[in-house]
């Protein structure tokens, strides 16, 4: 049955955790005179809390739209676009200036801008950022959607390009696994999140990794996930052997710090983000961050000018001195044979339920699929 309005209403607020003290002020701004028009955090039924980094000693972030830091509900931190941000200390540091914020202890503050999209920590994303301070470390969590998380999760397990069925499968697959992983059921929840963006849960690219193809395939599955004996299927993770990094040549580069500010001609660079990947996994999109100056560059011509064998780069991080980029070797494209599979049924014709029905099954020989709503509201009879 469609939910009511006041139930998507109640979901939301119950699926935040109240704030137990107020704010501090901040320095270089007045909070009480800062007005927003827009929420804390984004629209969702079913938050979801992926967490970016735990415990860290330094984080970035920026945002490209207006934007708020804010403590119990309220804007206490105005943000600038375009300009980049550390989390260090416990505090919210503009860089290039000497405003700050002190991110209050026992609060889930937000940092939201009002288009729901955040670059943090090298990477875009939709939704918001959710800080715990946890004494001078601070722990940043990626709070939105479940299914505008899934818009990143199932291009960065499958490629874009593959049959149509199969990304829908992928997305009821993906869709399970996070479903069953959130909240008390989630290996992470003494860290107050749910899920990592990696491999230890799922692969999550954010926003550059979003395509056409798979953004159809979340859509026209939104919300189904795969049953067994009245309970979500958690492992269905078996069928894909390994995980997205499984057969992959995977190859790391390191490139000094003062060797990529001179080819990129940013100075003082804080972040190297992929902010679109092209069908076939090669980095089509780049940005380069610095403390003032920051600029998009043709990763393929990139890839070129470092010496990478391919533009198939996956992940770049700072690492003392060095720019680390991960990227795939040449001649190895395959993710996994059970996804190979999937995609070999698709093109032979089978629906994306057939496809699941190969994999998963209950003692009966039948596959049950239902809704997250369902599955919740018969969880808490």
């Amino acid at each position: 049955m469609p939910i009511t309005i006041v139930c998507l209403v109640l979901l939301l607020f119950c699926a935040l955790p109240a704030p137990v003290v107020a704010a501090k002020k901040s320095t270089g701004a007045n909070p009480t005179a800062l007005t927003s028009k827009f929420m804390p955090y984004p629209p969702m039924v079913n938050p979801v809390r992926i967490g970016l980094a735990c415990r860290s000693n330094n984080s970035h972030f920026a945002i490209w739209a207006p934007a708020y830091v804010f403590a119990d509900g309220q804007p206490v931190f105005e943000l600038k676009a375009g300009v980049p941000y550390s989390i260090t200390g416990g505090r919210i540091v503009e860089l290039g200036s000497a405003r700050s914020y002190a991110i209050p202890d026992g609060m889930r503050v937000h940092v939201t801008a009002q288009d729901y999209r955040i670059w943090a920590n090298n990477r875009w994303y939709r939704g918001c950022l959710e800080l715990i301070k946890l004494g001078r470390q601070t722990t940043v969590i990626n709070l939105l959607d479940l299914e505008d998380y899934l818009l990143g999760v199932v291009p960065s397990e499958m490629p874009a390009s593959w049959h149509p069925e199969a990304l829908k499968a992928q997305a009821v697959a993906a869709r399970s696994y996070a479903w069953s992983h959130l909240g008390t059921h989630s290996k992470w929840r003494s860290e107050g999140f749910d899920l990592v963006p990696d491999v230890r849960d799922q692969a999550y690219k954010g926003l550059a990794a979003e395509a056409q193809s798979t953004f159809n395939a979340v859509q026209m599955t939104r919300g189904l996930i795969l049953k067994d004996s009245g309970l979500v299927k958690p492992g269905f993770y078996r069928a894909w052997v390994g995980d997205a990094f499984e057969n992959l040549n995977i190859r790391k580069a390191n490139i000094n710090k003062a060797h990529l500010e001179k080819i990129t001609g940013v100075p003082k660079i804080v972040g190297v983000t992929i902010k679109q990947w092209d069908a076939n996994g090669n980095a089509h999109n780049m940005q380069v961050m610095g403390e003032k100056k920051s600029r998009d560059v043709y990763g393929i011509a990139l890839a070129k000018m470092l010496g990478l064998e391919t533009a198939g780069i996956l992940d770049v991080q700072e690492q003392g001195s060095n720019w680390v980029f991960t990227y795939r070797g040449p001649g190895n494209g395959a993710r996994g044979l059970s996804q190979h599979g999937a995609n070999m049924l698709a093109q032979n014709g089978w629906r994306f339920d057939q496809i699941l029905q190969q994999y998963y099954q209950d003692k009966d020989g039948h596959l049950r699929l239902d809704y997250v709503n369902n599955f919740r509201s018969s969880k808490s009879n």
